[in-house]
């Protein structure tokens, strides 16, 4: 099987390795913190086809559930893709007590900085903050009274997206299916939860030549995808300085020069000069798929051939 596999990085993913890379220090969990926060989003993500992580149908996820290890002050800020942040004073909380922060709905990529701290901080400046930047000037001009250690921030992203479906069928029937280089199951097949954008699909099976197409996932709108496999295949080159006719398999294949596509595997090839009175050469030969293997022939002293 020639799997020539195609792997792209989603458009969330990306986004969320590059905006995490670029978190100011203040919106980070705080070395040395004295305190400590879970977050978890309810409820859980799309299991998506792609199997990208922390992706939600709108209106996203429904709340932002928080437990902290000793008793603490709790402000939650909701960065979305456009439009301002939002403050969510949760005020003061137990240790070791489930929380639950309701969120607004959002579209596209959402980030939530959940601010834990030994003492109360004022954090309404955030509010309507436009940039992470500006969230962080906040966060840490709140925080600059207090003693090191005394607060921590845990950051939760996700993405609210659109989802489709892909349809795949191939010739033959059972072949192998991957969704952005994940394996999602065998043809005939139809794929739920996909986000929308493009992906590439593709279907592959041993002893045939994979097939990839990069498609675009419409919301709730079935994309089709049909493939058809061509059998591997190896180059046979047959070169003789008289002339011969060759026979692979016992058929006749043509005269030399030869250069013929066949099946991987050890063939029976015979090279017959036309010369009545020069013995004919027969060779048990590997080929290799997507390789070329050459028999070459010479007259003299005898007519001999051999494989390189």
């Amino acid at each position: 099987m020639n799997r020539r596999v195609v792997r792209l990085f989603s458009v969330g993913a990306l986004l969320t390795g590059l905006l995490s890379a670029c978190v100011p220090a203040p919106l980070r969990a705080q070395p040395n913190a004295q305190v400590q926060v879970q977050t978890a989003l309810t409820p859980a993500p799309v299991q998506a086809v792609t199997g990208e992580g922390g992706l939600y149908r709108s209106p996203g996820p429904s709340a932002l559930q928080l437990r902290t290890d000793r008793p603490a002050f709790v402000t939650a800020v909701l960065v979305p893709q456009s439009g301002g942040a939002q403050v969510f004073p949760v005020g003061a909380v137990a240790a070791d007590t489930s929380v639950a922060v309701t969120l607004p709905g959002t579209r596209g990529f959402t980030q939530v900085f959940t601010v834990t701290s030994l003492q109360p901080l004022n954090l309404g400046a955030a509010a309507g903050a436009r940039s992470l930047d500006e969230v962080a000037r906040v966060v840490q001009q709140a925080a600059a009274p207090l003693p090191t250690g005394s607060y921590t921030v845990a950051t939760t992203v996700y993405r609210v997206v659109s989802f489709g479906s892909v349809a795949v069928n191939a010739s033959p029937s059972g072949s192998e299916v991957r969704v952005d280089g994940r394996r999602v199951g065998n043809t005939p097949l139809t794929l739920r939860d996909v986000p929308e954008g493009r992906v590439t699909v593709e279907v592959s099976r041993d002893g045939y030549d994979s097939v990839s197409q990069s498609v675009t996932v419409r919301p709730d709108a079935t994309t089709q995808v049909s493939a058809s496999l061509n059998r591997e295949t190896g180059g046979l080159r047959v070169d003789s300085d008289v002339p011969a006719r060759v026979l692979i398999e016992g058929q006749g294949a043509g005269g030399t020069p030869l250069r013929v596509r066949v099946r991987p595997g050890v063939i029976n090839v015979n090279v017959v000069p036309l010369d009545p009175a020069a013995r004919t050469e027969t060779l048990l030969v590997r080929v290799n798929a997507h390789e070329d293997t050459s028999i070459v022939c010479r007259a003299a002293p005898e007519f001999t051939c051999s494989v390189r």
